[in-house]
């Protein structure tokens, strides 16, 4: 069930909502203020498979899901001017479900997993300062790195319903760590010669370890790479942590170059789950990935293909789990059209196909492939 979220924090919420509702748009905000910014995304359509992949009872619904291309989120963002270059600066972001209204992006998950719903900020909620010089500094949840990474660099965004690359990446339950990491302290240097780096820290606070992340980007022109790493050992409570205990580190290697005509992606990556202490595994995953976005008219052409894999022995699971623990291939095209600069309509389908290794004994693999398809409506504010 979704936990209702505390009234004290609605209230304040709505007082400032009502404060900032005649001044707020969609540009950042400028020297002093604060900004009300956020996204709704419905699609509707028919779609085969959970978030996690394909199975082999997988039967094709017909319905309206938030989040076709980006996941719907509102928030506050500010900044203040404290002279000598340095900058205050605060984020606070919550998901939601535009198509019931829910709170979040998830409900809670029972036993053995143990993970309760998003809290109410838990796409965003720090605090930081900044200077020219010498780059920003922010305490808070954060969105990690890794998914920083993979959504600045791939022709599908942040779509966790078509996108190819992310949902490879951050479904299936073989990564540790989720999208955003509570308890965080991040540091960004100021971009020199093109060159950016960023260094994360998510503190344990008694669950488990912690989690540490670097990135690392280069960006002239055209041209853009960037390589990511993470370590992660922190036990998620929440979904705003992920929903596995196991301790994992992952890289990834992104690139990207505009032709005009097209813009091309590329990423390589390994994941290396290597489970709990009470239960250990020593499974890797290779993660690869190539996109392109095709101008046509006031829209683009999208095209991507991704596949995680394992030559390792994972662990087997029921045929009716959710995503492939030996092997998932993700294909994806569309066409994502602007209406203006806050408001697109698109047009998707995505063919999806698992092999998994499964229960009982005898082991074999079954194989599972499915098709999902929509058009929705993406407005941001």
């Amino acid at each position: 069930m979704f936990k209702q979220a505390n009234p004290t924090i609605l209230a304040t919420a709505t007082a400032a909502l009502l404060a900032c509702a005649g001044a707020a748009h969609a540009q950042p905000a400028v020297g002093n203020g604060v900004q009300l910014y956020g996204l709704v995304d419905n699609v509707a359509g028919r779609f085969t498979g959970a978030i996690g992949g394909v199975n082999a009872q997988s039967q094709s619904v017909s319905k309206i899901e938030g989040g076709g291309m980006s996941t719907s989120h509102w928030g506050l963002r500010g900044n203040e001017d404290l002279g000598g270059g340095l900058t205050a600066s605060f984020e606070l972001s919550a998901f939601f479900r535009s198509d019931t209204g829910a709170g979040g992006r998830s409900d809670a998950l029972p036993a053995p997993v143990n993970v309760a719903a998003d809290p109410f900020f838990s796409r965003a909620s720090w605090v930081g300062l900044s200077s020219p010089t010498w780059g920003r500094l922010r305490m808070g949840t954060i969105i990690s790195q890794l998914f920083l990474n993979t959504i600045n660099s791939n022709a599908f965004g942040d779509s966790m319903t078509f996108g190819p690359l992310p949902l490879a990446t951050f479904t299936g339950g073989v990564l540790g760590g989720g999208t955003s990491w509570t308890n965080s302290l991040v540091y960004d240097t100021p971009t020199y010669a093109g060159v950016s780096a960023t260094l994360a820290r998510s503190l344990s606070e008694a669950q488990g370890g912690g989690n540490v992340g670097a990135r690392i980007g280069y960006a002239n022109g055209p041209l853009a790479t960037s390589l990511v790493w993470q370590n992660v050992k922190k036990d998620p409570q929440t979904f705003a942590d992920g929903t596995t205990a196991n301790d994992t580190t992952a890289w990834q290697l992104a690139a990207s170059y505009d032709f005009d005509a097209v813009k091309l992606f590329a990423h390589v990556g390994h994941i290396q789950n290597k489970g709990t202490n009470i239960a250990p595994q020593n499974v890797g995953y290779r993660v690869w990935d190539l996109s392109a976005s095709l101008p046509v008219g006031a829209g683009r052409v999208l095209a991507g293909y991704a596949v995680r894999k394992t030559s390792d022995t994972a662990a087997p699971v029921p045929a009716t789990v959710a995503g492939g623990n030996v092997e998932r291939r993700i294909f994806s095209l569309g066409y994502d059209h602007n209406l203006s600069k806050r408001t697109d309509v698109y047009t998707m389908l995505m063919h999806d196909s698992t092999q998994t290794r499964t229960l009982p004994v005898p082991l074999r693999v079954i194989e599972a492939s499915g098709n999902s398809y929509g058009i929705g409506i993406r407005h941001r504010f």
